[in-house]
């Protein structure tokens, strides 16, 4: 094992972080994640309590996660997680891989760019000491490779939001936030959990006849960008659409949405398929859901 990386979380999987398809709901494997990537802040000198000293925060620009088997409730997993580089701007680019420890099976990869921010939240450089340690403990990772590009499915220039669907309206509570009052990763995606509900339903999918025919839905990989910090007491909204209809494999788009301004505070490409609930494989695009997914594309 590659001397760079680190055992930064050791868990399991609870029932009530289960969904209806019966796994881990894709917002807990970001808050495992997230849970890491303190401990690895940690290590390099960016305690909780320096970080609250100094009125400074570890923020995330960009979340790329890919989904490769499924946790479900009792499984137990591990986490280990290394520095991939060091940027001349002052962000760092953190790999971390979740692990069913009783299989030995790689269940998520997640590759964060995570920038210092101040009460303004302006970046900031690394402070000498955290630069050194994170420096010494950059470089390659031939466990953790890269994930590849994701699949060109999403057009260039400023979506289309007043032509994509609306998909969730809500607030983000206090509850939702970290100490310094913004809404960490987790909560982007739980937004996202509730959108994706009716932009099933625009789909034509029935949750219970898939179900009652032993099939379910799962996301296979997230490629995130966060925009701006979102923060207790925001109102906002959820804009989806359909980019792309493969064999097995769709394409979906959500942007989180400041209900009246109108910027973006979050956007997430979302790559996903069918799969069998007994077999636990993926299957062909239930021919309705497929017609129904293509005429879509166009709102994206």
């Amino acid at each position: 094992m590659n001397d760079r990386t680190f055992v930064t979380g050791r868990g399991s999987v609870n029932m009530a972080e289960c969904d209806q398809w019966g796994h881990m709901n894709v917002q807990f494997y970001l808050a495992r994640a997230t849970d890491a990537q303190a401990h690895l802040a940690a290590r390099i000198g960016l305690a909780p309590s320096r970080l609250r000293k100094e009125a400074l925060s570890l923020r995330p620009l960009a979340d790329r996660t890919l989904f490769k088997r499924e946790l479900r409730g009792g499984d137990i997993h591990m986490i280990r997680s290394g520095i991939r580089a060091v940027h001349p701007e002052g962000t760092i680019d953190i790999a971390s891989r979740m692990t069913n420890l009783v299989t030995g099976v790689e269940s998520a990869a997640f590759d964060t760019r995570l920038a210092l921010v101040g009460p303004d939240d302006a970046t900031r450089p690394l402070p000498d000491d955290v630069r050194s340690a994170a420096l010494d403990l950059s470089g390659d990772l031939p466990e953790m490779p890269a994930p590849p590009p994701m699949a060109a499915v999403q057009p260039l220039g400023a979506p289309p939001l007043d032509r994509m669907l609306l998909t969730y309206r809500g607030s983000i509570e206090p509850w939702d936030c970290d100490t310094d009052g913004v809404a960490p990763p987790r909560a982007h995606i739980a937004r996202f959990n509730d959108a994706i509900t009716h932009l099933f339903r625009a789909m034509a999918l029935d949750r219970r006849a898939l179900l009652a025919e032993g099939t379910g839905s799962a996301a296979l990989d997230y490629d995130i960008a966060y925009h701006r910090p979102l923060r207790a007491g925001t109102a906002v909204e959820v804009r989806s659409g359909v980019l792309a209809v493969g064999e097995k494999v769709y394409h979906i788009i959500h942007h989180v949405v400041d209900s009246k301004e109108g910027f973006i505070y979050t956007s997430i490409l979302v790559a996903a398929l069918f799969f069998d609930l007994q077999r636990r494989k993926s299957v062909p695009i239930p021919a309705s859901i497929r017609t129904a997914a293509e005429r879509l594309i166009a709102h994206a």
